[in-house]
């Protein structure tokens, strides 16, 4: 039986601290294994999945998740992007245009996300198999609040979003993959997530004969046949945008 140490740094601590615990850094946690297993299965023992490790440290030098972890050992693990420098680091490189898709809790996020103009998939009964599969073969970073989700080998991609408050998670995605500058509001659909382009004539008689007397401009969606326009609704969510996207 063999014993090793872990260093969780930064917010990586959170998946093994306890409710009302002091948040001290690093969380240290001591694990216990048989034989000379991955580095991977023992930290996701711990608590901790793969996809939120960027970097780490095994006696100081530096470890990939595949290998096989001693006896003994005192592993320092990093989230994204921080750590000391001049290591390899494990996580994928970022995306040009980040994709997303989401398990079925996060529903108002992928709204959000979607508003801000990000490819998300989303669907409320979709199985983890599936959601697992789908990140993988689309190279979709994968969004979810179940941390047995992420643990998943086939993910390289993903994240456990911490807030329960859907404004509070798109405010955390947005920091954690550097979304500010890439958001293009109001550019696709907040049902389907097909894109959107400036409507018809045709598409715009649709609309209700009140909208049309009061508004000009409306946008259309391939995916479902989908009309926005500016009114009501069009103001607020532009409100949360903007929340969402302030420094």
């Amino acid at each position: 039986m063999g014993l090793a140490r872990f260093q969780l740094h930064g917010d990586l601590g959170d998946f093994v601290r306890r409710p009302g615990g002091a948040r001290t850094e690093p969380v240290i946690a001591a694990q216990r294994f048989e034989g000379r297993p991955a580095l991977k299965d023992v930290l996701e023992a711990v608590g901790v999945p793969h996809p939120e490790v960027d970097l780490v440290l095994v006696d100081g030098v530096s470890a990939t998740l595949d290998d096989p972890l001693r006896d003994g050992a005192l592993v320092d693990v990093f989230p994204a992007g921080t750590g000391p420098a001049g290591h390899p680091r494990l996580l994928p490189a970022p995306q040009r245009s980040p994709r997303f898709v989401l398990d079925g809790h996060l529903g108002r996020l992928a709204s959000l996300l979607r508003a801000l103009g990000f490819d998300t998939l989303w669907q409320r009964d979709w199985a983890d198999e599936a959601l697992a599969e789908t990140s993988a073969r689309e190279d979709r970073v994968l969004l979810t609040r179940d941390v047995g989700l992420l643990k998943r080998r086939r993910v390289r991609r993903g994240a456990f979003v911490r807030s329960t408050q859907h404004r509070a998670q798109a405010r955390e995605v947005v920091a954690r993959f550097g979304l500010g500058s890439l958001a293009r509001p109001f550019t696709r659909c907040l049902r389907c997530n097909g894109p959107l382009r400036k409507a018809t004539e045709a598409e715009a008689s649709r609309a209700p004969p009140r909208v049309r007397e009061r508004h000009q401009r409306y946008l259309s969606c391939d995916g479902c046949g989908g009309l926005y326009w500016p009114g009501t609704h069009h103001d607020r969510l532009k409100g949360a945008l903007a929340e969402v996207l302030a420094p």
